[in-house]
């Protein structure tokens, strides 16, 4: 069986739409313009691929941002081209990529709440969270399912093209909607401006003498199905991430993270590195990036193997990069032809095999797609036409997934990890634990750790004591074997708030370019990678409902790329506008307390009776349901997942949800019901002195509480809609 490419949907500088977009492509356009933006009187001047069009969008949508139109309106064009009914489908997956999500909706509220405005409205609040664009989607087209939001910087999107075909394959889905998307803003043109990685002097160059980027914006989405009769584009073979466990922002200059996938996708694929004719690299047209692709490449594929950047035309889209090169690469398969790289300043030193400035009529059948991120994160993808005699790696063997150890920045019973101190609100009654500091372990770098900000310090003591906890020496392992899933609903708010306002004090090219590279939601679980050498996949998602969201992508993580360990890492770091928010959410000020917060389960896939084991979870992701609704879609799930593991609701000895994260919300007062419905106790019940809003404490209860053996369920919820759930044999 294979993953078949259905529908495509594009929105770039380059067209507003897929056949626009090809078309310009292929006719070398350009996308990329010198374009002017300004925040608070300072002004910056700046190559872009800019989207220059209006994009119509229904009325209920005008007021969001450009990056939910451009993901909408992509969204669409996919579903349309690929002509699935979606009432056919009972169990949909929508995974998006993109590094921004609502921070420029974030921006704005930050100006305002700065400003004294303590009343910013909750609809524009809500347009801040990273996963507020992928909820409104599905929430438009009414789907009940799954929803991963992948935030690891410029390699986001094609890392959700790898999570929608595994999920597919396995059977943990029956359509994959997968795609990504970024606009362009005020904190990433600073960012990168700071770090001196913008051409300030004409578009970017890939494959060059390395003069800097140009950013980007726009989005794509393709449909992903099983059924050959739907296939039109091309068809997905597997894809693979490594982590180069070498520098926050710079590549390993030897390349060997990206070789160790080109490697690997050709060896499962059963082919030869002759057999792959098109890639289409990174190429950012900076030259620690192109230096390092060069010197990959040539060591690896011979000169039948054609290789261009189309980032010369569309500008470098961070988190749609991966979905929009993609794209680029399905119309290679369709017109068999490579489309150039865009360069006006020589390529000296580049072979032949580098299509510049002229695409190429070349056979092509399969094709390689690579993207590559802050972090050291580095992506591909492999596809093909659909004649092509490759398939779809096969289905890897189920795991269950141990849990060796569980350690909670805030321990039962323990002194806590981390020192904390209490913050109050001055405008409202809310309060939080924000953290205060750590003495790292002796297994942490010290020179390392002063770098880090408070978010990834945090984050890594936590780590560190759960590696210890669970008898694993990091240092014999082969950490090629060890995985990192990170989940956060906001990641960094700290940093990026701070990024956000000095742009207002000191302009455009004077923020902290030692600061910056923290903003990126992986940045934190980068560090994890550097800091102990983990060089396994690593990717991140931004949800509310935190660790538990986290199970199923981790056991496709482990079970698709034959891990021995995965690190669940959950975190959630918090601001004074929090405060806010919670308000505006309708979150009760008499019962919720904040924290900052990390959780990490190590996870084996080796099974003993010693240490718990997650037999299976369920995540389900829904907008505007009433009460029954709610019932319906959980106690179909819950009973599904029960019958799948031979179990019943009267096997179940208790659920653990935190019932301090209280708020004016339907699922909690489902939640809350649940004895009524199920005979089940919450055991987690007034044993919770904070919320972490989603970032695991559920579980590191159940594993680390004196509650007998038996099944026991570990429950978190969204105020954005959603319950997500798992059980647990201890």
């Amino acid at each position: 069986m294979s993953v078949y490419v259905s529908g495509v949907g594009v929105v770039s500088a380059l067209g507003k739409n897929y056949q626009e977009h090809k078309t310009n492509l292929f006719k070398l356009e350009k996308g990329i313009t010198k374009n002017s933006y300004e925040n608070h009187g300072f002004v910056l001047d700046s190559y872009t691929g800019k989207v220059q069009y209006e994009l119509e969008v229904p009325s209920q949508y005008e007021d969001e941002t450009r990056n939910f139109k451009f993901a909408f309106k992509a969204f669409e064009e996919a579903l349309a081209s690929s002509g699935v009914a979606l009432n056919e489908y009972k169990n949909i997956a929508v995974c998006l990529g993109t590094s921004l999500g609502g921070k420029v909706a974030d921006q704005k509220a930050l100006y305002r709440f700065e400003a004294g405005d303590y009343q910013v409205e909750s609809e524009l609040l809500e347009k801040t969270t990273v996963h507020h664009i992928a909820d409104e989607l599905m929430a438009y087209h009414n789907i009940v399912g799954s929803s991963y939001v992948i935030s690891t910087a410029c390699s986001a999107s094609n890392n959700a093209v790898i999570l929608g075909t595994q999920l597919l394959q396995d059977g943990d889905c029956d359509l994959a909607i997968c795609g990504g998307c970024d606009e362009l803003s005020d904190i990433s043109l600073a960012g990168f401006t700071s770090l001196g990685a913008i051409n300030t002097d004409m578009s970017c160059q890939p494959y060059s003498s390395g003069k800097g980027i140009s950013l980007g914006e726009g989005a794509g989405f393709i449909v992903l199905v099983k059924d050959k009769e739907k296939a039109k584009y091309g068809k997905i073979i597997g894809g693979m991430i490594t982590s180069d466990a070498y520098h926050i922002t710079a590549p390993k200059p030897t390349g060997e993270g990206a070789a160790q996938i080109a490697k690997q996708l050709v060896e499962k694929a059963g082919i030869d590195f002759k057999d792959i004719d098109y890639i289409n690299g990174h190429g950012t047209g900076t030259q620690a990036n192109d230096k390092m692709e060069k010197n990959m490449y040539t060591k690896l594929f011979p000169p039948t193997t054609l290789i261009s950047s189309t980032k010369g035309q569309t500008g470098h889209t961070l988190g749609a990069a991966g979905i929009i090169e993609l794209i680029n690469c399905l119309a290679a398969i369709e017109e068999q032809t490579v489309p150039a790289t865009k360069n006006e300043i020589g390529t000296a030193d580049f072979p032949e095999n580098f299509v510049y400035n002229q695409k190429r009529k070349h056979r092509i059948k399969n094709v390689l797609n690579f993207s590559f991120a802050f972090g050291g994160n580095n992506s591909g993808v492999l596809l093909s036409s659909l004649d092509s005699p490759l398939q779809t790696f096969p289905t890897e063997n189920d795991v269950e997934m141990s849990i060796l150890s569980s350690v909670g920045s805030i321990q039962r019973d323990k002194e806590s990890l981390v020192e904390y101190e209490e913050i109050s609100s001055t405008f409202n009654n809310f309060k939080s634990l924000r953290f205060k500091g750590a003495t790292p372990p002796k297994t942490i770098n010290p020179a390392q750790y002063r770098k880090l900000d408070n978010f990834s310090k945090l984050v890594s003591v936590v780590t560190a004591q759960a590696l210890e906890d669970s008898g694993l020496n990091i240092k014999k392992l082969d950490t090629s074997k060890v995985g990192i899933l990170f989940t956060t609903p906001s990641g960094p708010v700290e940093v990026v708030e701070g990024i956000e306002k000095q742009i207002t004090t000191d302009g455009y090219a004077y923020v902290s370019a030692s600061r910056f590279p923290f903003t990126v939601m992986n940045a934190a679980a980068g560090m994890l990678s550097i800091m102990f050498k983990i060089k396994g996949p690593l990717s991140v998602i931004s949800t509310n409902n935190g660790a538990i969201d986290g199970i199923q992508y981790a056991k496709e993580m482990m079970r698709n790329n034959q891990l021995e360990y995965v690190l669940l890492v959950s975190a959630n770091q918090w601001i004074d506008m929090g405060f806010m928010c919670l308000e505006q959410f309708g979150y009760d000020s008499t019962e919720y307390i904040g924290a900052d917060y990390c959780s990490v389960q190590v996870l084996s896939c080796q099974p003993t009776e010693k240490h718990p084991i997650i037999l299976g979870s369920k995540q389900l992701k829904y907008k505007d349901k009433n009460l029954a609704e709610i019932s319906s879609i959980f106690n179909q799930s819950f009973q599904q997942l029960l019958s799948e593991l031979k179990l019943t609701p009267e096997d179940i000895k208790g659920c653990v949800w935190n019932e301090r994260k209280k708020m004016n919300s339907l699922n909690y007062e489902f939640l809350k019901q649940l004895y009524e419905r199920y005979q089940i106790p919450n055991l987690g019940q007034n044993q919770f002195d904070f919320s972490s809003n989603g970032a695991g404490e559920e579980l590191d209860f159940i594993v680390n509480s004196n509650v007998s053996s038996g099944y026991y369920v570990a429950i978190s919820y969204s105020k954005f809609g959603g319950i997500s759930f798992a059980v647990i044999k201890k």
